[in-house]
C-alpha cells in the first residue's frame, strides 16, 4: 500500500477514514491529539494542525516520507478550508481527495468536488460515507496499485 497522510480540518472525517482503512468499525472517532502512525506508512493528523499555521511545519515534516497526500473534506461543508498552495509544496507527491460524509442528508458531493477543483485540487476524488462501506474499496484499490 502507498504511504499516505490524511490532511483536513477538525471534524472532516480523517480519523474515521483512518480507522476504516485499518478495518476498524468506528461509530464515533476519538479526537486525534497527536500524529498517529501505522507500520504500513499511514498517518492520521489532528485537524488543528491543518487549521493553525503555527503547526504547518509539523505537517510538512510528516509529509516528507509519504507517497500520497489525502485531503479530506466533508461533503456537507461548502467552504474551502484549504490553505492556498499547501498541497503543492512537495510536487513529487500525489494528491487525492476523500470527500467524506456523502451519506448525510445535507451532503452534496458534486458541489464539493466542483468547489475544490475551483481551488486547485485536481483529484482523483473519492466519495466516502460511514453508512456506505462499499465506497471505501475504491480508495483502498487506488492506494494498493503501484
Amino acid at each position: 500500500m502507498k504511504r499516505y497522510v490524511l490532511l483536513g480540518t477538525v471534524g472532516a472525517g480523517k480519523s474515521t477514514l483512518y480507522a476504516a482503512l485499518h478495518g476498524i468499525a468506528c461509530d464515533e472517532a476519538k479526537k486525534t491529539q497527536a500524529m498517529q502512525y501505522d507500520l504500513d506508512g499511514g498517518v492520521d493528523t489532528p485537524g488543528e494542525f491543518f487549521c493553525h499555521p503555527m503547526y504547518y511545519p509539523a505537517l510538512l515534516s510528516t509529509t516528507v516520507d509519504t507517497d500520497v497526500l489525502i485531503y479530506v473534506h466533508p461533503a456537507n461543508d461548502p467552504l474551502c478550508r484549504l490553505p492556498a498552495g499547501f498541497l503543492n509544496i512537495y510536487t513529487q507527491r500525489e494528491v487525492i481527495c476523500a470527500i467524506t460524509k456523502v451519506d448525510l442528508p445535507d451532503a452534496d458531493f458534486e458541489a464539493t468536488k466542483s468547489m475544490l477543483m475551483d481551488h486547485g485540487v485536481s483529484g482523483p476524488f473519492f466519495p466516502l460515507g460511514k453508512d456506505r462501506p462499499e465506497l471505501l474499496q475504491e480508495l483502498v484499490d487506488w492506494l494498493q496499485k503501484e
